[in-house]
């Protein structure tokens, strides 16, 4: 239901009242512009309607203090005596529309509807961006190992040392699901231009004959089916942050337009002369090797120099040690709070499989698996049997075994020796305990049939 406030005294007004009423929605009844603003102190109103002329006062003076006190409130002015000069002043002062006496009640209960809907959208979208904001802030984000903290420190710096007018191109660079896009973001939230627009293009999402067009924006005629001008992301960003995830998947002319961008902070439309003004902040990731690429003849080496003035390298979830199990709480309450679910612990199991589990989607796959219990599992506790993990485990648990930087398996042989069913017993124990049993998962963790394992198991039983 929503509140309005009719502030007039017209005599017209009781049937307004009744009609906006009968639509379902609260209005409330002020004769003078001090009894309006009194009655909209006490109680805040979704729509108001003001009278242009009051006993004590304008209609545009009410409009001026409710902007105000409160932007997000609609403002619509009535007037019987409306020039197109004081309907212009109005809507320059932040009305939300003007009528003219006497009002139609049809046609005022559509100009309130819109109004109503522009409220709802403006709350929705400063809902959206203030969470966005509040995800991107350097406190909110998990990590303690010296990579993080690294990128963590840079990003701090930036946001320091760095203009609204002038800042570095950033290259963020690392694995699939490490975080880039987030990372992207901190640096915008955290930076002078955190009040402007942060747009993000996947390069590999678009088709590479539609690429230039949807980045540096095309007139009309530019191309087949190009039936108007088309405003592009380094326009759409003005004022704010392009990040353009994939950027190894650029084509190399789009790679040339893109490095003229960064030198001049100037690009033209498709099919345009006009050379333009590019008022942006950019940021640029990749899980790709440019270097390799530019052996390749694939990237531009003039443009690799330019991209690494600044680099953030974003570490695989495997070498975060102790952050594993403290993003993995983090990214479980986030799942929770979002789809409005009770708080659930984690077992004590689950810690050694996050920090055993190789993670080779990182923390996309961490979300991915928590996101799929806490909807899919109605126990109260999280436990390691929860996880349905494709991968392999990054280390077995036997403490004679160990991994390799890669993830490959190392064994530690004593001098006196050690007997090789004794390592895959020990394997097999350990992997049923923390599956608790369930022979399906303990065989995908360990990288063989389920026959095959139960044939060892039983084997062990003979």
């Amino acid at each position: 239901m929503a509140h309005l406030l009719l502030i007039d005294d017209d005599v017209q007004s009781d049937a307004v009242l009744k009609s906006l009423a009968v639509k379902g929605h609260e209005v409330r009844w002020a004769r003078t512009m001090g009894e309006g603003l009194k009655q909209f102190r006490h109680d805040r109103a979704d729509v108001v309607l003001v009278n242009s002329d009051l006993p004590d006062g304008s209609g545009q003076d009410v409009l001026r203090q409710i902007r105000i006190e409160d932007p997000t409130t609609m403002v619509v002015v009535v007037s019987a005596s409306a020039t197109i000069e004081e309907a212009v002043d109005a809507m320059k002062q932040g009305a939300s529309d003007f009528v003219r006496k006497p009002l139609d009640l049809a046609d005022l209960e559509l100009r309130v509807s819109r109004c109503l809907s522009s409220r709802r959208l403006a709350t929705q979208l400063e809902y959206l961006k203030s969470r966005q904001a509040r995800g991107s802030a350097i406190s909110g984000l998990v990590g303690e190992c010296a990579q993080m903290r690294s990128v963590f420190d840079t990003v701090i710096r930036l946001g320091q040392k760095t203009t609204r007018r002038a800042g570095p191109t950033v290259l963020i660079v690392g694995e699939t699901g490490t975080g880039k896009g987030v990372m992207a973001r901190a640096l915008h939230y955290n930076s002078q231009r955190r009040d402007g627009p942060f747009v993000e293009v996947n390069c590999a999402s678009i088709p590479e004959n539609l690429m230039e067009a949807e980045v540096f924006g095309a007139e009309r005629g530019a191309y087949t089916g190009a039936v108007a001008s088309h405003v592009g992301y380094v326009e759409t960003a003005e004022g704010g942050t392009l990040f353009l995830d994939e950027i190894g998947c650029l084509s190399l002319p789009l790679q040339a337009k893109l490095l003229t961008v960064l030198e001049s902070r100037t690009f033209r439309r498709v099919g345009s002369s006009v050379e333009r003004h590019a008022d942006i902040q950019m940021a640029v990731a990749t899980n790709m090797d440019l270097r390799a690429a530019v052996e390749r003849g694939a990237f531009r080496e003039d443009l690799l120099h330019r991209l690494e003035i600044i680099v953030l390298r974003m570490p695989p979830l495997r070498e975060r040690g102790p952050d594993r199990i403290r993003l993995a709480a983090h990214l479980r309450d986030e799942i929770c709070r979002d789809y409005g679910l009770p708080p659930r612990p984690f077992a004590d199991d689950v810690a050694v499989l996050i920090d055993g589990y190789h993670w080779p989607g990182n923390v996309r796959e961490l979300r991915n698996c928590l996101e799929q219990i806490l909807l899919l599992e109605d126990d109260p506790m999280i436990a390691a049997r929860h996880f349905h993990l494709r991968g392999r485990m990054k280390r077995p648990s036997n403490p004679r075994l160990g991994s390799s930087s890669e993830g490959a398996v190392e064994l530690e042989v004593p001098e006196e020796g050690l007997a090789l069913q004794a390592v895959e017993d020990a394997l097999i124990d350990r992997t049923m305990a923390m599956c608790e049993g369930n022979v399906s998962r303990a065989a995908r963790m360990l990288g063989v049939s389920r026959d095959q394992l139960r044939y060892r198991l039983a084997k062990r039983g003979a």
